[in-house]
């Protein structure tokens, strides 16, 4: 899919396998580990350890809070999405899931098929339930909020 940024260019984001340029581990980030990552310098340690940050166009238009679009602009995050029709493939199986956290299951799905060692960043119980049974091996980094109970 091609985003366009502020400034106007259009990035491509379709290729998911490793390339000399891209690496052979990716971290996708869900709506919610974007919401409740105050601290750049998390994500940063990420990337720095050889992740590919990603997301898909759906969780990239739920984020509408200020802080949470200035990081997805300063993490430099790649927008890929995957085959609607794997999407609702998901849904079909798994109807609690939004669209968006079906997409993520999708995208993991995809990269995961593809080579790519994939872990994912959300706080969605739902969503963790769907990667683990659609994504072996899959790595998931959950978000501790004041509030909502303990981590997952």
């Amino acid at each position: 899919m091609a985003r366009e940024s502020e400034a106007g260019e259009v990035k491509e984001n379709h290729d998911v396998r490793k390339t000399e340029d891209k690496a052979a581990k990716a971290m996708i980030l869900d709506s919610s580990g974007l919401f409740h990552i105050r601290n750049a310098y998390i994500i940063s340690e990420i990337a720095n350890a050889g992740y590919r940050l990603v997301t898909t166009s759906l969780i990239a238009n739920e984020v509408k809070d200020i802080r949470s679009k200035a990081l997805l602009d300063l993490i430099n995050i790649e927008i890929i999405d995957p085959d609607p029709n794997t999407i609702n493939s998901i849904k079909l199986n798994n109807p609690k899931l939004s669209d968006a956290d079906a997409s993520i299951v999708a995208l993991a799905s995809l990269m995961a098929t593809s080579g790519v060692e994939v872990g994912v960043v959300t706080d969605d119980v739902g969503l963790i339930r769907a990667l683990r049974r659609y994504v072996k091996d899959i790595k998931v980094i959950t978000i501790n909020v004041k509030g909502r109970g303990k981590q997952k």
